[in-house]
């Protein structure tokens, strides 16, 4: 799930990322705005995981999750995303348009 709320004050958009059904050790959240490099999705005590980021408003991000457990594994996209965009890989990427 993916929840978008525009903070009019600091003009940014606070996106949470909440992925939700997933058997996981760790969750990385890879996306164009990271550089591509992974970032940390937090477990939560009620066992759910959660990331919150702000991004600038305007924009379109693409990014996926990769989870750990064992081995690392890219995760389906999120159906919380606005579109989905093949990419290099060969798979696809999800869209966020803030």
């Amino acid at each position: 799930m993916i929840n978008k709320k525009f903070v009019k004050s600091r003009n940014v958009t606070k996106v949470s990322f909440e992925p939700s059904e997933i058997d996981a050790d760790s969750i990385a959240l890879i996306a164009d705005f990271t550089d591509w490099q992974p970032l940390e999705v937090p477990k939560l005590k009620n066992g759910k995981w959660k990331l919150e980021q702000d991004l600038e408003p305007g924009q379109s991000y693409e990014f996926r999750y990769l989870l750990s457990k064992g081995d690392s594994t890219w995760f389906d996209n999120d159906n919380g995303a606005d579109r989905f965009v093949s990419n290099s890989h060969g798979t696809q990427n999800a869209v966020l348009d803030c």
